[in-house]
């Protein structure tokens, strides 16, 4: 189902920034904790604040985990969600024939891909991410060329851009093979090892982003398999055009082979060449109607929602404040593919540099939070080498991994003025080019300034560039009370002032409410004091001017106790009747923190023969009442006395002080 009747079933339903906010069915929820958003491929997103899981929160509605997902997408007129109606489908299967995935073509122009679910439908990603409990879970799924049975038993294989083309192919007689997604997705080193020993003529669409791709598609298969050739250009296929309209333009199955025939093949030294050439200008000008046309990629998590792959994030903080605890902590959830703080990972290899720690400060840490050294996170705990960010981007680029850290960044940049913008932006550059080629994501480590600032994108200490040079901006801070986190995203909503908890055992992290839902926790014990301790009834500026916290929070934290029927209210809310609020007496038959005495019989009466250690007083014994059903207590004031509060209760049901 979709978010929008996802949150149809629930109660109390507000309209937020990044979605929705209703109340938790599965927990006995009086404050809206649970968050519903829509992430990609129309995926149904919640988080309870409360730390209810994804799974109790669905069984308490009667769904099932599956129903977060729009693969019931396929409509009964035959479109998706957002989409035009379907215009292809193309199957990507393994060896066997076995389905893997498909490729779907939408009019107009636009492509998704989906997988098989299990149960005769379809799930529109390919990657499960950790939240993810479909019949069909994998992790990642295997990406294949297509047509791959025919390819491994073809004497030639031709290389295009999409399925529709290799369907052209298949029509006269030849066998062409593509990647999903064409030129749009990088060819990928598996697919170079599916033709090994083959000759491959590669045939380039007439058109910028075409020709790079099989650029990049031919430099993997030089060596790999037994010849390569390329073709640029097909005769008489105008801009942009492809396989098909060179047939469609009159071309034989006889002219190409003769045409493949005579283009020499590619050696080792013609790969160099091979680089997509640019104008003199240094400035690669895509027309704006070849950028309108290309299909919008999606966003690629390494954090569901919150840090993008190719990307490069800062942490920011003042000293011991628990960045470096928060690092570890993701980095042991990408190494396992477990959630980090309610969000889903996207599991992978990790590089954790500690540059100013030693090494068995973050061995014991790594230790107390559980890990068994079967992750894959590897550990640089020293000085940074000679020439560091030259070597660490080297070596992003030949690993891969998904994530990097580095803590802190100025112990790997030499930057000798860190308030100049431009010494700052120039070096944090190579990092942003490594993490967008290698597909990783770099978390840098900084410290905060001394001062708190207004904008959360001017906290890091020095200069503004480092909040402007990042995709995602961490800030954490310690308060009295807890630490709280925010983001500043590029991509992605903004999180909101949110409190982490901290087990100082465990070293683990775990996401509490918002800052302000937190603050409202807080005041409402102080108000509900005040109001016992007072004794009579308050005005709201009277509770305000007693109670520490903003204005705001005092109020919400006082809308909440009346809700739950802690404090009373009373009054018209209006001049010369304003609102007054009492401390409710609960209700029950004995004060909160008694007890029923174990030892004495029905009927029999105890004497205190021991020292009388409660002074004796003339006046008469105060009775507390208990509340027949329907019946509220009202605040005692010196003005009412115990009969105008309640009824005179059976002596039976009341305990005498």
């Amino acid at each position: 189902m979709t978010a929008s009747e996802f949150v149809s079933r629930l109660e109390h339903v507000n309209k937020s920034p990044g979605g929705w906010t209703a109340r938790c069915p599965a927990h006995a929820d009086h404050k809206n904790s649970l968050s519903v958003g829509e992430g990609q491929d129309d995926r149904v997103l919640i988080r309870c604040f409360a730390q209810c899981t994804p799974e109790a929160i669905v069984k308490a509605m009667g769904l099932e985990m599956s129903d977060l997902f729009v693969d019931s997408a396929m409509r009964g007129n035959g479109t998706r969600k957002s989409m035009g109606k379907i215009e292809a489908a193309y199957d990507f299967v393994d060896e066997s024939g076995k389905l893997l995935y498909q490729e779907v073509r939408f009019e107009p122009k636009d492509f998704r891909l989906r997988r098989p679910d299990g149960k005769g439908g379809w799930v529109w990603h390919l990657e499960c991410d950790a939240n993810c409990k479909c019949t069909a879970k994998l992790r990642p799924v295997r990406r294949v060329l297509y047509n791959l049975p025919a390819v491994l038993k073809a004497p030639l294989v031709l290389v295009v851009e999409g399925p529709k083309d290799c369907e052209t192919a298949k029509n006269f007689g030849l066998v062409a093979t593509t990647n999903s997604s064409g030129a749009h997705a990088p060819w990928l080193p598996e697919y170079s090892k599916s033709l090994r020993d083959k000759p491959v003529c590669l045939i380039a669409d007439a058109d910028a982003p075409g020709a790079a791709h099989t650029k990049d598609a031919a430099r993997s298969l030089v060596g790999v398999a037994q010849s390569v050739k390329l073709i640029e250009a097909l005769p008489g296929v105008p801009f942009k055009g492809d396989l098909t309209d060179y047939f469609e333009r009159g071309g034989t199955r006889e002219t190409l082979l003769t045409l493949i025939r005579e283009v020499p093949e590619l050696t080792p030294s013609d790969v160099v060449k091979l680089e997509p050439s640019k104008p003199a200008t240094g400035f690669t000008l895509t027309p704006l109607g070849d950028l309108l046309s290309k299909p919008d990629t999606p966003v690629d998590y390494l954090l569901d929602g919150r840090l993008v792959l190719g990307t490069v994030s800062a942490l920011v903080g003042k000293p011991k404040v628990g960045k470096g605890t928060l690092a570890r902590n993701l980095c042991l959830a990408v190494g396992r593919g477990e959630e980090f703080l309610g969000f889903g990972t996207k599991q992978g290899e990790c590089i954790y540099l500690a540059l100013e720690e030693r090494e068995e400060d973050v061995r014991n840490d790594f230790r107390a939070m559980g890990a068994d050294g079967t992750e894959p996170i590897f550990i640089h705990a020293a000085a940074a080498p000679a020439e560091g960010m030259k070597v660490l981007c080297a070596l992003v680029r030949e690993r891969k991994p998904r994530l990097v850290v580095i803590d802190p960044i100025f112990r790997l940049a030499r930057v000798k003025d860190e308030k100049a913008y431009a010494e700052t932006y120039a070096a944090l550059g190579p990092l942003i080019d490594a993490a967008r080629e290698s597909g990783s994501h770099v978390m840098i480590l900084h410290h905060s300034g001394k001062s708190l600032k207004a904008d959360a994108i001017d906290s890091p200490l020095g200069s503004t560039a480092i909040g402007g040079a990042v995709a995602t901006l961490i800030v954490i801070r310690r308060t009295e009370a807890y630490r709280i986190m925010q983001t500043v995203q590029r991509i992605g909503q903004d999180m909101p002032e949110t409190v982490l908890q901290f087990d100082p055992h465990t070293k683990r992290l775990s996401m509490g409410g918002t800052r302000d839902e937190a603050e409202i926790q807080n005041v409402s014990g102080e108000i509900a004091e005040f109001l016992k301790a007072a004794g009579e009834l308050k005005t709201e500026p009277e509770i305000t001017g007693a109670v520490e916290g903003k204005t705001k929070i005092v109020r919400q934290a006082l809308r909440l106790l009346v809700d739950e029927g802690k404090v009373s209210r009373e009054g018209a809310g209006r001049r010369g009747d304003p609102y007054r609020y009492g401390f409710s007496f609960s209700c029950s038959k004995h004060i909160a923190g008694t007890r029923e005495q174990e030892t004495q019989e029905p009927g029999e009466t105890r004497e205190n023969i021991s020292e009388n250690l409660v002074p004796t007083s003339d006046q008469k014994p105060f009775l507390v009442p208990s509340c027949s059903e329907g019946q509220k207590s009202r605040p005692l004031t010196p003005e009412t006395g115990l009969d105008e509060a309640v009824e005179p209760p059976d002596e039976s049901d009341s305990l005498e002080l």
